[in-house]
């Protein structure tokens, strides 16, 4: 789904590593860091994301930008206007993003969050580049992955801020945007067998890794949360199946089965032509946002 190919919340898989290492255009690193806490931040609008990749399409519309030292997370400040913005990296997964973003919470009271990045479409009507601004997002339940062909109940399912209003402005100003929902998975969803299963059961337009766990948090903080998403893998593409989470294989298996799935060029090919619709979309609904919300 995009580029959001960890699974969540445990290291990323070595085939992964090695993928990203070898063809990412910038430099890579893998370490993570920690800040200890600081005072409290005023804020009007926090924008946060999983990658740097999605945050940037955000955060280099702004001047004046600096990292906060001292926020306990990785967090800048821009301004764009006369409006000073907070920017936060979330990382991925559900469990490390909604950790990430309860700590910057607790120093960062913002009257609203924007989450911005990547996603996978469930939906077959949806295409690459294709905005999706999330009304609710759902857990996909871990059992899921024992049986994905057996009956099984939907997990918690969490209402974001209402989007009625924005998605109508974006989509009159010319953006490719609609509603949707969204499903939200510790694992890497990228083969469309799992896709077609997931819409069939749960009718979320996109599958992502992060939305339905920070939704709570920013509930608990009565702090209004929309989502925007953009499509980077469309339901019928392959080209991320090949790190498809499957229980009965460790992590070393799939870093095995995946330098058996060969056709890398072509992976690399699709994978970074779908990455750079997505991300030119979100840049355009942020140079929209930013100067009209």
């Amino acid at each position: 789904m995009g580029i959001d190919i960890f699974d969540a919340d445990t290291d990323p898989d070595p085939t992964f590593l090695a993928f990203l290492a070898l063809f990412s255009k910038r430099p890579c690193s893998f370490a993570f860091t920690w800040i200890p806490a600081g005072p409290m931040l005023p804020s009007m609008l926090l924008i946060a994301a999983a990658l740097a990749e999605e945050l940037d399409t955000a955060l280099n519309l702004c001047s004046r930008r600096r990292k906060v030292p001292g926020a306990g997370v990785p967090l800048w400040t821009g301004t764009r206007g006369k409006n000073l913005l907070h920017f936060l990296k979330l990382g991925v997964g559900p469990a490390r993003s909604a950790d990430v973003l309860q700590r910057a919470l607790n120093s960062l009271k913002p009257k609203s969050i924007l989450v911005l990045g990547y996603a996978g479409a469930l939906d077959p009507a949806l295409t690459q580049g294709e905005l999706v601004v999330l009304e609710h997002a759902g857990l996909l339940p871990e059992e899921f992955w024992d049986d994905p062909a057996g009956e099984i109940s939907p997990g918690p399912r969490w209402p974001l801020a209402p989007s009625e209003e924005l998605c109508a402005a974006a989509k009159a100003a010319g953006l490719p945007v609609r509603r949707g929902t969204s499903l939200t998975s510790s694992h890497i969803v990228g083969a469309p067998e799992v896709k077609q299963i997931l819409f069939g059961r749960f009718h979320a337009a996109v599958v992502d890794m992060e939305t339905a766990a920070l939704a709570p948090v920013a509930a608990a903080a009565a702090v209004p949360l929309r989502c925007v998403r953009a499509v980077g893998d469309e339901a019928s593409d392959d080209f991320l199946a090949f790190l498809s989470y499957n229980p009965a294989s460790g992590p070393w298996q799939r870093a095995v089965q995946g330098l058996a799935a060969g056709r890398w060029l072509r992976r690399y090919s699709q994978w970074r032509d779908r990455s750079e619709a997505a991300r030119r979309s979100l840049h355009r609904f942020m140079v929209w946002y930013l100067d009209n919300v």
